[in-house]
């Protein structure tokens, strides 16, 4: 039977907060007023009966410390496929902040049949995600293997055939199995391997590939585009041959700002790829390499005025808005001096701190090569040349203050991400009324804050409501907040300048971070990284929680969890190498 859902009116009348009679094609209401009725969210849902695939807290628990036959109703295809279109592909999604996979996927999922590579693909990337909300053992993640192998067969039958490699569902299939390799590769502690990766960039000189299925077919090519800058961010290399041709200043898909911010990304990396050939050259010595040095920073310089424009053009509800614990939120949400940022979506908040990361490495760029050029030999100038070199240094002294800002931002994302959350995820979480997170939800409705937000909104990731956006942060907050902190350890550690960066940063913000990525990684049941002890308790990283100090004999802890915060990031940096975000 059809499940719709909370409620089955159409956007346009969610939207309106009217109420709907939910006729199809179109509502009465719309048809009355002659406007354009934007659909049904829920539509996508199977038709059948699948209340057990959302049964309740309760139910969940007892399936699982009972062990009773009915538990053959919450594994399969059959569970993780809703599973994941719903609290993946579906909630919280917004064409305004897409990337082009999880935006695109239900449609496009819905019109092909079971037997299709996307279709097979979808059952085991699911099939591995809700083994990770399953807690299920090696052997039980073995099986996922099935519907991969099989996904894989499908795909090369339809490689094969010239118009199905020009079908979105057929990049789409390639994408679902890029995003399986890169979870197993995590949660296995290897490097992901390349070939899907490879394989979606193989696809895009099909010229075809621009022509069908229309918008859908932009946003799909957009996240291949996206996963090449992120891993060339990563790996620190030019990118592709098959993307330059395909990137330009202009948006990829008109309009889209996470579009637009990866075009700018592109020369972020692109820079990033010479400053690290350049520095690692022997034969570049005195005038040349101040030379190049300047041309470094000049260039830092225009791609972070771009960075800013696109800041200026995102609108004003997608900003976020600072909150203080105790006051606008509960004082057991850990938060960074005792401030929280939230935005209306965990989307929203990753471009924000996508944004960040690419100033962050400009700014990197900048103080790196400014102090080279101040440990060349001083040459003799000519009378009316002037050395710019003390400019250069007081760009560099309001660089370090624009790190402090940007570094303090994404820490203030931390507790909208991660709320209270400090043990490890299972299905219960989607309903445990303990787990908090600040958000627009926890203000009081009389807030100023609260109705200018909803006022301005007008895209659909604004619309959810409390407990959808409980179960969207569920879902998402832990996951989207590993990249931004894994980004900051590596950074702050790395040879080209990361110990200028982590000069910049606050006495003791480095180690806030540090224990906050261990936080995040018992959340989602990170594999630790170093030996943090063995048997049962070396699978996940032990939460360090902040505040121990040296003087009562933890010294040790302390360095020890450093040490494995560091040697992890490095770990999921290795194993998310070709996935999305830096």
């Amino acid at each position: 039977m059809p499940n719709y859902g909370r409620s089955g009116r159409c956007r346009t009348c969610k939207r309106r907060r009217i109420k709907c009679d939910e006729a199809r094609p179109a509502c009465s209401p719309c048809r009355r007023l002659h406007l354009d009725c934007e659909g049904y969210t829920k539509d996508y849902v199977f038709r059948r009966d699948e209340s057990h695939k959302f049964a309740s807290a309760a139910r969940l628990k007892t399936v699982k410390e009972q062990g009773e036959p009915s538990r053959s109703l919450l594994t399969g295809a059959d569970v993780a496929v809703p599973f994941f279109l719903v609290h993946y592909a579906g909630m919280g999604r917004s064409l305004a902040v897409a990337r082009g996979f999880y935006e695109t996927l239900i449609p496009i999922y819905t019109s092909q049949p079971p037997d299709s590579p996307l279709s097979l693909a979808v059952s085991a990337v699911a099939a591995r995600v809700f083994s990770l909300w399953r807690h299920e053992d090696a052997i039980q993640v073995k099986a996922h293997s099935v519907p991969y192998t099989q996904a894989v067969a499908s795909l090369r039958s339809a490689l094969g055939r010239a118009e199905d490699r020009r079908r979105p569902a057929t990049t789409l299939a390639v994408l679902a199995l890029h995003l399986y390799e890169s979870i197993s590769a995590v949660y296995d502690a290897r490097q992901a391997a390349p070939l899907h990766h490879h394989g979606a960039l193989s696809l895009l000189p099909i010229g075809a590939l621009d022509s069908l299925d229309g918008q859908s077919s932009s946003y799909v090519k957009g996240f291949v585009l996206h996963i090449e800058v992120s891993s060339a961010l990563r790996q620190k290399r030019s990118m592709h041959p098959n993307v330059s041709s395909y990137l330009s200043t202009s948006s990829l898909v008109p309009g889209n700002l996470s579009s637009t911010l990866d075009s700018i990304g592109a020369s972020v990396a692109e820079l990033q790829a010479e400053y690290v050939r350049g520095l690692t050259r022997r034969h570049a010595t005195g005038p040349l390499l101040e030379q190049q040095c300047r041309a470094w920073i000049t260039e830092a310089g225009q791609i972070d005025d771009l960075l800013q424009a696109w800041a200026r053009d995102v609108p004003h509800h997608w900003r976020p808005l600072r909150l203080t614990s105790g006051q606008d939120f509960s004082p057991c949400i850990p938060a960074y001096r005792s401030a929280c940022d939230i935005y209306p979506s965990c989307q929203i908040a990753t471009l924000w701190n996508l944004w960040r990361f690419h100033r962050l490495l400009l700014l990197k760029i900048n103080i790196g090569a400014t102090q080279r050029i101040f440990t060349l030999p001083v040459r003799e100038e000519s009378a009316g040349d002037e050395r710019l070199v003390p400019t250069t240094l007081e760009s560099a002294i309001q660089a370090g203050s624009v790190i402090q800002e940007l570094v303090d931002s994404i820490c203030h994302s931390v507790p909208f991400y991660l709320g209270n959350r400090t043990k490890q995820s299972s299905l219960i979480d989607f309903t445990d009324p303990e787990i908090l997170f600040p958000s627009y939800h926890s203000l009081a409705p009389g807030d100023a804050r609260f109705a200018a937000r909803l006022q301005d909104c007008n895209d659909g990731a604004a619309l959810l409501s409390g407990d959808e956006h409980h179960r969207h942060m569920v879902s998402y907050g832990a996951w989207h907040v590993v990249s931004p902190l894994s980004n900051l350890l590596t950074l702050v550690s790395d040879d080209h300048g990361g110990r200028l960066v982590a000069s910049c940063l606050r006495p003791g913000q480095q180690e806030w971070i540090r224990q906050q990525f261990l936080r995040v990684s018992t959340v989602v049941r990170l594999p630790a990284a170093g030996p943090l002890g063995g048997g049962e308790e070396s699978r996940s990283p032990s939460f360090v929680p902040v505040g121990l100090k040296s003087a009562d004999g933890t010294a040790e802890i302390l360095k020890s969890a450093d040490n494995a915060a560091e040697n992890l990031a490095k770990q999921v940096r290795k194993g998310a190498i070709f996935m999305s975000g830096p």
